[in-house]
């Protein structure tokens, strides 16, 4: 085949769980999962990472407020993280460059979740949740620079048929909402992007699928917490429909989807 993926058995790439926030988060909040000993020990390089937040003043004037966040994470001996839980400004997320399957990495990244949200302040001063997100990156290496398309991707309606004739490197990017509920709006945003690795030199087609479950009216902590795991597995299992129409028969066989 002219492409394979970034993994032996699978090509994600990075997976990432979010949940956002109806305002920036406490510095209480902050400081305190930083110092949540039970993650310590799976995620010990804690860092501070800084930021800047831009408000709207009544004169129309922007305000800019620095925030500063924390993230634990496991570190790789290049420096880069195989698992960050970060906390800053109006999200909570967990980071996975080190995917397996999904039972395992869900089990552990949502683990670190329920723990962020528990450093929360409850009560007047709590927090509700807006959205809950995420984002799944495959990524494919192309053997060959005039490589035939076909055996990667199959024409559906996630793709241009110009990308079929456009060369060794394009975007194709697409969005839309999927049906929900009155209760919440279900944003897909699907980037397929062929691109060469600025190093290396080599052909990749990254395919980025960004899901967000907007919520009408923000939940309580509580109520997150009841429905964290179901709307998790949902976004996975609609991640699977969407490569399985997306992918060819071959490559969805090769990375285990079944073709």
């Amino acid at each position: 085949m002219d492409f394979e993926p970034v993994n032996a058995d699978h090509a994600v790439q990075s997976a990432t769980f979010s949940v956002a926030f109806d305002g920036p988060v406490s510095q209480a909040a902050v400081q305190a999962l930083g110092r949540r000993r039970d993650l310590t020990s799976e995620l010990p390089a804690v860092q501070n990472p800084e930021g800047i937040e831009l408000n709207i003043a009544p004169s129309g004037t922007p305000a800019p407020r620095r925030m500063q966040g924390v993230q634990l994470a496991h570190l790789r001996p290049d420096g880069t993280p195989a698992w960050a839980l970060r906390l800053m400004g109006q999200e909570l997320a967990v980071d996975c460059t080190r995917y397996t399957r999904w039972a395992r990495i869900w089990d552990t990244a949502q683990r670190y979740l329920r723990v962020g949200l528990s450093v929360i302040p409850s009560g007047d001063r709590s927090r509700k949740v807006t959205v809950l997100g995420h984002t799944v990156v495959d990524q494919f290496v192309a053997n060959r620079d005039e490589y035939e398309l076909s055996e990667l991707l199959k024409k559906s309606r996630f793709i241009a048929n110009i990308t079929f004739e456009a060369g060794p490197t394009w975007h194709n990017h697409v969005g839309w909402f999927e049906k929900g509920s009155d209760s919440h709006l279900w944003l897909n945003q699907l980037n397929v992007d062929a691109i060469r690795e600025p190093n290396s030199g080599r052909l990749l087609v990254l395919v980025t699928h960004n899901q967000e479950v907007r919520f009408a009216a923000p939940l309580e902590l509580t109520a997150v917490d009841e429905r964290l795991d179901e709307t998790m597995n949902k976004l996975h299992s609609q991640n699977k429909l969407v490569l399985e129409e997306l992918l060819s028969p071959e490559m969805s066989k090769k990375i285990g989807l079944g073709g």
